[in-house]
């Protein structure tokens, strides 16, 4: 049977020629000239906040039509393709034999090929060992985006995260000394507006970005997204039920400047960015040269939101 359904997909495939995709499809924002590859079907997470894979059933899609898809691209884009991003919410869950395969498969198919890149969430690095995360790198995995969401323990329980502060940490150093760059989103606002849940999670989150600064010199990234209410999530469901009350633009970005004010100064070579469409202020830098800067803005905005804060209607997912 299996070979059966493995033939009939092959013939579809070829008969449509173009790769395959379960929609609906979200890709990080550097990821948007990459090519785009479905390996796996929404997430082994459920998290309260996330509309990306709702109503999606998680699946690990077969190796070769995974590959078929690839060649697929290729008939379209031709060989030149640069970069290569393996769908869906947490790709690194793969096991790593079928991993490594799709990946030196892109490599083998695009020659110029500079990176493929992924979704994770932090169980999935740590469930590969130091050899395994070698092994992908040298294959040509190149960047690994992990929801880190918050450096705070209970609200990592609470969004129906399955790690902790301290599992990111070794996650994110763990990523780094396998040399593939590490990219961490944390979420402004998903405290709500208890004042001191909000002060706890940008202190701790402060602490475990400061806890994840590589021993060597390498570039990594800390995106900030805020939080947005999705329908049909949980925390909608929080909402309409008076248990969660989102914070306001002004609350948000007051938030924001207590985190990076306690990241440590010693990070090193990390690019920190709130320019995910989500987010009602707009900063990049990187946090060694320009916390200051960045603190800076900070205040110009606090002072005079109208004027520097993003409207409402111009945030979106």
């Amino acid at each position: 049977m299996a070979l059966y359904i493995h033939a009939l997909y092959t013939a579809i495939m070829m008969s449509m020629d173009r790769p395959y995709y379960k929609e609906p499809v979200f890709r990080p924002p550097s990821e948007a000239d990459s090519l785009l590859i479905q390996a796996t079907e929404g997430c082994t997470h459920k998290c309260t906040f996330c509309i990306s894979n709702f109503g999606k059933k998680y699946i690990v899609r077969p190796v070769e039509e995974i590959k078929l898809d690839i060649d697929a691209a290729k008939r379209i884009h031709g060989p030149n393709v640069h970069r290569v991003f393996f769908l869906d919410g947490n790709a690194m869950s793969m096991p790593f034999d079928a991993l490594l395969e799709i990946t030196k498969h892109a490599r083998e198919t695009f020659p110029r090929l500079e990176r493929v890149g992924v979704y994770a969430c932090g169980e999935d690095v740590l469930n590969k060992t130091d050899q395994q995360l070698l092994a992908l790198a040298d294959a040509g995995l190149g960047i690994a985006y992990v929801g880190l969401e918050s450096g705070d323990a209970e609200i990592l329980k609470e969004v129906n995260k399955r790690t902790t502060p301290e599992q990111l940490v070794h996650a994110a150093r763990k990523l780094m000394r396998s040399g593939i760059t590490f990219s961490g989103t944390i979420i402004l606002g998903i405290a709500g507006t208890d004042l001191k849940k909000s002060h706890d999670h940008a202190i701790n989150t402060a602490r475990m970005i400061s806890q994840m600064n590589p021993d060597d010199n390498q570039t990594w990234y800390i995106g900030a997204l805020t939080l947005m209410i999705p329908p049909h999530t949980a925390i909608s469901t929080n909402v309409k039920a008076g248990r969660f009350q989102p914070m306001d633009e002004v609350q948000i970005v007051g938030e924001l400047k207590t985190l990076i004010e306690n990241i440590d100064d010693s990070v090193h070579d990390c690019i920190f960015r709130s320019n995910h469409a989500s987010n009602y202020l707009v900063l990049k830098g990187i946090l060694a040269n320009e916390k200051q800067a960045l603190l800076d803005q900070i205040d110009s905005a606090l002072a005079n939101p109208s004027r520097y804060l993003r409207p409402e209607f111009y945030r979106g997912l």
